[in-house]
């Protein structure tokens, strides 16, 4: 047998947000603040978005390695912010540059139906 819900138009006393509340619960569903005894500070204050905060300072930079331009790596957003090295382990190997060698001009092979359009090499 189901037990019916009724709607009941609750408001919080912290944020005082309104809503109809047909599970019955004891907290804000906006701020999570408990609405009747508890005592307890609020999850999250009036307008907070977040209860993980971070300084708005904090770029989520991390450091490491050694940089050619002195110093630790400091990584963003997957490379150096200093030489623009790539953030990983070993090196990136780019498509035709190691395994087929380079091309004529010293850049790397540019392959088109498996063939370099610039010197001709076959990439298979």
């Amino acid at each position: 047998m189901a037990q019916a819900f009724k709607e009941v138009r609750k408001e919080c006393p912290t944020c005082q947000y309104s809503w109809l509340d047909k599970y019955g619960k004891n907290e804000c569903p906006k701020c999570l603040a408990p609405l009747v005894g508890g005592g307890a500070v609020p999850k999250r204050q009036p307008g907070e978005v977040s209860t993980f905060k971070s300084k708005a300072s904090d770029a989520c930079e991390s450091a490491s390695g050694d940089c050619a331009k002195g110093g630790q790596h400091t990584w963003k957003f997957g490379k150096c912010s200093k030489c623009g090295m790539g953030e990983g382990y070993g090196k990136t190997v780019s498509p035709g540059s190691s395994k087929q060698g380079l091309c004529t001009d010293g850049q790397k092979h540019n392959f088109k139906f498996s063939k370099c359009t610039k010197c001709g090499k076959s990439e298979f």
